[in-house]
């Protein structure tokens, strides 16, 4: 084998493993103790931390700094209180599909920045497959959704169809997600 042929293969090694350290150095890199903290913060977010360290086995300031770099690092985004929408005048939850006449960047930027200012659509999902958007609407009634939907919906430029589902029990809801 010629010189330059190993020295080029050598080189392609060494900058496959590079891109495979850096490729591992870019993911968060979650121990067991971190994966801990993130369920139980799930479950509770306002558990003093105290009992936080309580029970990942932990003193008070260690898992303060673990909290707060797994915040830094963007892991844990933001804290919310999480409402009983009927308790709070929203009966009415609706999954809509929204196919767009134009798959374009522009179309795609113009619907998701409407959707964003929009206070009765919880959850925007830009999709791949028949549909273009998946929705989930809060309105404290058919009227309010049928004025959502004709008034603002359909008035969006672009907006080629919609379908609704609405949704008529909730058999489970959880915003935890698994860390195995």
């Amino acid at each position: 084998m010629p010189e330059s042929h190993f020295i080029g293969g050598i080189r392609a090694t060494i900058l496959l493993i590079c891109a495979i350290i850096r490729l591992k150095m870019s993911q968060n890199n979650l121990d067991a103790i971190d994966r801990q903290i993130l369920t139980i913060l799930q479950r509770d977010a306002r558990l003093p931390n105290t009992e936080l360290a309580d029970e990942i086995g932990l003193t008070p300031a260690p898992t303060l700094r673990r909290v707060r770099r797994l915040e830094e690092e963007g892991i844990i985004q933001r804290y919310v209180a999480l409402l009983d929408h009927k308790k709070v005048g929203r009966d009415l939850l609706v999954l809509v599909r929204v196919t767009l006449d134009k798959q374009t960047r522009q179309g795609f930027n113009d619907f998701a920045a409407q959707m964003g200012v929009r206070p009765e659509v919880l959850e925007c999902y830009l999709c791949l497959g028949d549909i273009d958007y998946l929705l989930k609407v809060s309105v404290p009634d058919l009227d309010a959704y049928q004025h959502f939907l004709v008034n603002t919906l359909a008035a969006i430029p672009g907006v080629r169809n919609t379908a609704s589902t609405i949704l008529v029990k909730q058999e489970k809801y959880t915003t935890s997600l698994p860390l195995e």
